[in-house]
């Protein structure tokens, strides 16, 4: 396993004021629902006896990422709380035309830098993301490019450092196996998103980690405005 906070996925830099570690984010978060936390709870279980290559994620910072956003606008000015009031406006407008939906989460599994949970069908979230980049679009956000294929899933844990060594790549292979084997494939968690929150995210190497400040939420549906 590789670290996954390398140079080519940091922010900032060692210099850069505090700022900079800091991005406009649209996330689904599970916390509200104990189904989802208790499915986390037995794949941090698993990711703990690693701590030397994966570090695992906190019941307070699960989270899906609908939408990442740069931290400067279209006018070169970085976000700030009254775009972000405004993205929330017209980000819920676009969401009034679509209705809730339920999800399936896991199985669980390895990938090269991270312990990954796949979510499916498919169709909801990018219905979701597209939604909400055309509303952060349109409050003058500026977006990584559009993905030819929205590939929606969570992480329980994200790599600590590289596997130099033959020691560190048995250790990460016995992790493969372990997260792949903690929840039988055929059990997964089931969750429905009817909100997603605008949040301030921000970035923590040291930890090898994301936290957030949510901002706003938004609901799926119509006849709603932004909390």
């Amino acid at each position: 396993m590789r670290r996954f906070m390398g140079p080519a996925r940091l922010w900032a830099s060692e210099e850069s004021p505090a700022e900079d570690w800091v991005k406009p984010h649209v996330l689904w978060l599970p916390q509200h629902d104990p189904q989802v936390l208790d499915y986390f709870g037995g794949l941090r279980q698993v990711v703990a006896r690693f701590p030397d290559v994966i570090t695992p994620i906190a019941d307070e910072d699960l989270h899906l990422t609908i939408q990442s956003v740069r931290q400067l606008n279209t006018d070169g000015v970085r976000v700030d709380a009254k775009q972000m009031a405004r993205a929330a406006v017209l980000v819920q407008h676009e969401l009034g035309g679509m209705e809730s939906f339920d999800l399936e989460i896991g199985p669980a599994r390895a990938s090269g830098s991270a312990g990954i949970v796949e979510i499916w069908p498919e169709a909801g979230p990018a219905e979701l993301n597209r939604r909400v980049r055309a509303g952060l679009e349109k409050a003058g956000m500026v977006l990584p490019p559009p993905e030819e294929h929205f590939w929606p899933h969570m992480s329980c844990g994200y790599g600590v450092e590289d596997a130099t060594t033959a020691e560190a790549a048995m250790r990460s292979d016995k992790f493969a196996s372990d997260i792949g084997k903690a929840i039988r494939p055929a059990i997964r968690s089931r969750a429905t998103i009817s909100s997603v929150w605008l949040v301030w995210q921000r970035q923590v190497p040291e930890c090898s980690t994301y936290t957030f400040e949510r901002v706003h939420e938004l609901h799926l549906g119509k006849g709603n405005a932004p909390s």
